[in-house]
């Protein structure tokens, strides 16, 4: 079954498809509706001819394309399951057997935003398609939404809606994780909670076993049931579609300061005569919540390591804490340099074609592995 189908040719605006689904289309909506969120440095030029090398046919509807391809569950997965769902649907056919995607999509040439609307199967056209297209992109990258970010949204959601509830989520932790934990920090756990007092539920575990959010269901009574993920997935159950864009909007609001904080970094050769030129490069800063200690820096670089980072040319110095690298990014194909002290690490751009897909994956690295609460500043 192909993607819901519109009653307009042609929409001015993300404003106005956004009304037409919330009005007159929701009928057309299958099952819940589901918008993949992501981030991109590309014109839309650029990126419409992304889409067409890797196999996607493009409709247009005005401000809003319609976008196919065909895809086959065979192979390797994805790296990263962007919805990191705790459960896989049953398959319809065998492995191999070719089925078509089809998304609609809004592309922000200004801001990079880029959103993919489909009611199609979130473990089988997504993960295969779009998923892919943004965990291993060069230039592009989910909407990634730390634990920081998660807890400000939820919190915002909870004073709105008065009678919000927390149905369900989903929350993990990394063995060895930094993230704050009382009871057994040094295991590496899952929790799947269903519960209509998961408001209070996810705050105790958050804080008794150290998990991070990686999908929260919120219920509010009348109104709508929606989920947001850690990886910049939005889906709604059942209710107003309105609810779900204004909070998607939310997040995409404040995740946004963080590609503003990169598009300030850049790398250029310096003339110094008129044969030499000096690489120079201005750093997008991430700042750390606590201290980075020096016993911590080599448990850092086995987990850049497991992530797909090769680390070359590293030192690091004992007392204030200082610790430099270059690295290879296998995944998103970039180069950059680290300098860390305690407080604060640097990000130094080392190509000349900015890879914005590196930086914030590599952001989302530090959240995970290192600091939860660590923000990205722009360095004056």
């Amino acid at each position: 079954m192909g993607v819901f189908e519109v009653e307009q040719s042609s929409f001015d605006d993300l404003a106005s498809f956004n009304h037409h689904l919330a009005d007159g289309a929701r009928e057309n909506i299958s099952s819940d509706l589901y918008i993949v969120a992501g981030l991109s440095q590309f014109s839309q030029q650029e990126f419409f001819e992304i889409l067409t090398q890797r196999g996607y046919t493009i409709e247009d509807f005005g401000a809003i394309q319609k976008i196919s391809r065909t895809y086959t569950t065979s192979g390797d997965a994805p790296d990263s399951i962007i919805l990191e769902e705790e459960e896989e649907e049953a398959e319809e056919g065998g492995n191999g057997s070719e089925r078509v995607a089809e998304f609609y999509l809004f592309y922000d040439e200004e801001s990079g935003v880029t959103l993919f609307y489909t009611d199609q199967r979130k473990t089988k056209e997504i993960k295969y398609t779009v998923a892919k297209l943004l965990d291993g992109e060069r230039g592009l990258h989910y909407l990634y939404i730390g634990p920081g970010l998660f807890r400000d949204i939820r919190r915002e959601i909870i004073r709105n809606e008065e009678i919000a509830e927390i149905t369900k989520f989903v929350a993990d932790r990394l063995e060895d994780s930094d993230y704050p934990c009382r009871i057994r920090p040094g295991v590496e756990r899952t929790i799947q909670y269903y519960g209509d007092d998961g408001i209070e539920a996810l705050e105790e575990m958050e804080e008794n076993y150290g998990v991070r959010p990686r999908n929260i269901t919120f219920n509010v009574p009348n109104q709508a049931k929606f989920r947001i993920t850690r990886k910049g997935v939005f889906s709604l159950g059942r209710g107003d579609l309105t609810t779900l864009f204004e909070y998607a909007e939310l997040c995409i609001e404040k995740a946004l300061d963080i590609k503003e904080a990169y598009g300030e970094s850049e790398f250029q050769m310096l003339a110094t005569t008129e044969t030499l030129s000096v690489p120079t490069s201005e750093p997008a800063s991430i700042e750390l919540s606590g201290q980075l200690e020096y016993s911590e820096v080599e448990k850092v670089k086995s987990r850049m390591n497991e992530e797909g980072y090769l680390l070359v040319d590293s030192f690091q110095q004992e007392g204030s804490l200082y610790f430099s690298s270059k690295v290879m990014d296998t995944k998103k194909k970039n180069k950059f340099r680290i300098k860390a002290s305690e407080d604060e690490i640097r990000v130094f751009p080392q190509e000349t074609d900015d890879n914005l897909g590196s930086f914030l994956r590599f952001h989302e690295f530090v959240q995970s592995n290192i600091d939860p609460d660590a923000s990205v500043v722009v360095e004056t």
